[in-house]
C-alpha cells in the first residue's frame, strides 16, 4: 500500500515510467465498481469538473484529476470532448502543472468559446520551499489542434485583505464583448466571498472587489463560483464551506447551492431572497456550467466532497461526474431536468438491476417505498410518505465517510420535505444515483458502493403508482 507523504501526492506524472501508470489504469479497471455511462478518471482521483463550454461544434469538458493515486496531489485537467454530452472522447491531460505559476497544482478554473480558440482561465497553485501557498489567476489558450499556451498571471497573490485561499475562476463573455470573471475567495477575517473582475480584451483585467451578498459571515471559504443569466433572473451558484447543520439541511460536509436574483454589476452587488442547496443527497459539490449548443444553460457537477473517503480507493481510483442537466427558473426556483440526449443510452429489453433509468409515476400522490440495488445483505431505500422524501443508504454497502467532525453533518440519511410528489425519475449506475423528483423541482445525488449480486429492486405501494425502466447501455 502506497503511504501517500508529501512527496508522494506532488510526484508529477513525467517522473512515473508507463509501466507503472498502465498498472494503475488496469488495477482500477477491474473495479466492482466501474461505472458505465459515467465520466470517471482512467486511474486516481477526479473531483471538480473544469472548463465545460460549447466551441467549435462540441462540448468540451475537463476536470480536475492527480493520476498516481486516489488522493488529492498534484492537480491535472484532463480533457475530454463530445458532441452530444453522452459519448466522450478523452483527449487525455489538457493542463499540466508544468509552469511556476502552478508547479503544485492547475487548480480548478473555466473556459469560453473566444473565436478561433478556447479561453481558459484557472488558479496555479504555487508553493514556496516553506510551502508557503502562493494562488496565480492565469488566462490559458488552447488551440484547434489541442496546442496550449498559458498567459502571464492577471492576479499574482491574493490581494490586500485575503488569504492564500483565492481561486476557482469563473469567465463569461458579456454582450458587449467585454469579459467578467467571478473568484472564490476568503477573506482576511477567515469568512467566505467572492471577488468579482472585469476585462476589455481578456488581457488587462480589473478588480472591482467583493460582490455584496449581504452574507458577511456566510461560511469561511467560497469555492467554484459561477454566474450566468438565466429566463430574465441572475443567478450565482457557490460552495460555501463551514455552514452549520439545520435540521435537515446543510447536513454534507460542504455545501453546494444557489442564489436567484439581480446581479448589479456597477455596484457589484447581488440582490436575492437567500440561499438554497443545489442538490438534496449526499455526493455532489463543485457544480459548473456552460451554455449549450442551443442557448441552454447546462450543468454538471462533481458526484463526491473534500474531505471525505471514497471506498472505491481501494481500487486506485476515486469519484465521477454527473450527468448533464439543462437548468430552468421555474415559479422563482432554479430546476434541474436531465439532458434529452441521455435517452440515447436507453435500450430494450431488462435491465441487469444496476445499469438502468427509471421513471415512477405517482398521478394520486400516493406513498411508497422503492428499494434497489438490494440483496439479502444490502440495500437503498427511497421513501416518500406524503410529507418527505427519505433516500436512505445506511445498508447500501461500504460507504463513504468524513474525514473531520462537524456537528451534525454526515449520516447516511437525507430528509427532503415535499408534500406532493407525482413523478420521479431514476438513473442507477454501478456506484451512483441521481435522482430527479417532479420534473427536476428538486434533485438528490448520491454515490454508493454496494457488492455486484445486489441486483433487486422493489415497489411497495398503492396500484395507481407506476415504474417504467430502460436498461442503460455503456456510454
Amino acid at each position: 500500500m502506497t503511504t501517500w507523504t508529501r512527496d508522494a501526492r506532488y510526484t508529477p506524472l513525467t517522473a512515473a515510467t508507463l509501466a507503472r501508470y498502465e498498472a494503475l489504469c488496469a488495477e482500477a479497471e477491474t473495479s466492482p465498481w466501474r461505472q458505465h455511462y459515467h465520466i470517471q478518471p482512467p486511474a486516481g482521483l477526479l473531483n471538480d469538473p473544469n472548463g465545460f463550454s460549447y466551441w467549435q461544434g462540441a462540448y468540451h469538458l475537463f476536470y480536475q484529476w492527480f493520476p498516481l493515486g486516489p488522493v488529492h496531489g498534484l492537480k491535472y485537467w484532463r480533457h475530454l470532448s463530445s458532441t452530444n454530452l453522452v459519448h466522450y472522447t478523452d483527449h487525455g491531460t489538457g493542463i499540466a502543472p508544468d509552469s511556476d505559476w502552478d508547479s503544485h497544482g492547475a487548480y480548478s478554473g473555466s473556459a469560453i468559446a473566444d473565436g478561433d480558440e478556447l479561453l481558459i482561465a484557472y488558479t496555479g497553485n504555487h508553493r514556496e520551499a516553506d510551502w508557503t501557498r502562493i494562488p496565480y489567476q492565469l488566462t490559458a489558450h488552447l488551440d484547434t489542434h489541442n496546442h496550449l499556451r498559458k498567459d502571464e498571471p492577471f492576479l499574482k497573490g491574493a490581494p490586500g485583505g485575503y488569504t492564500e485561499h483565492v481561486r476557482d475562476p469563473k469567465i463569461w463573455r458579456e454582450a458587449d464583448g467585454s469579459y467578467g470573471i467571478i473568484l472564490g475567495a476568503q477573506r482576511a477575517d477567515l469568512s467566505g466571498t467572492a471577488l468579482y473582475l472585469t476585462s476589455k480584451d481578456a488581457r488587462d483585467w480589473q478588480l472591482h472587489g467583493e460582490i455584496d451578498t449581504a452574507q458577511p459571515a456566510f461560511g469561511y471559504m467560497w469555492e467554484c463560483p459561477d454566474y450566468f443569466p438565466l429566463d430574465d433572473h441572475d443567478i450565482l451558484t457557490y460552495c460555501p464551506q463551514g455552514l452549520p447543520a439545520d435540521g435537515d439541511n446543510c447536513r454534507n460536509l460542504y455545501q453546494s447551492g444557489y442564489l436567484i436574483g439581480h446581479f448589479d454589476k456597477t455596484a457589484c452587488r447581488f440582490t436575492h431572497d437567500g440561499f438554497r442547496e443545489l442538490d438534496h443527497g449526499f455526493d455532489y459539490y463543485a457544480p459548473q456550467s456552460s451554455l449549450g449548443a442551443n442557448g441552454e444553460r447546462l450543468l454538471i457537477a462533481w458526484i463526491g466532497l473534500p474531505d471525505t473517503t471514497c471506498p472505491s480507493a481501494r481500487d486506485g481510483w476515486a469519484h465521477c461526474l454527473t450527468l448533464p442537466r439543462v437548468l430552468t427558473v421555474e415559479n422563482g426556483q432554479l430546476r434541474q431536468r436531465p439532458h434529452p440526449n441521455l435517452t440515447q443510452l436507453r435500450d430494450s429489453g431488462t435491465h441487469d438491476g444496476v445499469h438502468y433509468e427509471l421513471i415512477l409515476d405517482n398521478p394520486d400522490n400516493q406513498p411508497f417505498i422503492l428499494t434497489l440495488r438490494a440483496s439479502a445483505r444490502e440495500k437503498t431505500v427511497l421513501t416518500y410518505n406524503g410529507e418527505a422524501v427519505i433516500l436512505d443508504r445506511s445498508q447500501s454497502g461500504a460507504l463513504p465517510e468524513p474525514e473531520k467532525d462537524a456537528p451534525g453533518k454526515g449520516g447516511h440519511i437525507r430528509r427532503l420535505a415535499l408534500c406532493d410528489l407525482r413523478r420521479l425519475q431514476l438513473y442507477s449506475d454501478t456506484s451512483s444515483l441521481e435522482i430527479f423528483l417532479n420534473d427536476g423541482e428538486a434533485t438528490m445525488t448520491t454515490a454508493l458502493y454496494p457488492a455486484p449480486d445486489a441486483t433487486d429492486l422493489h415497489l411497495a405501494a398503492a396500484d395507481s403508482v407506476n415504474i417504467t425502466t430502460y436498461p442503460l447501455n455503456k456510454a
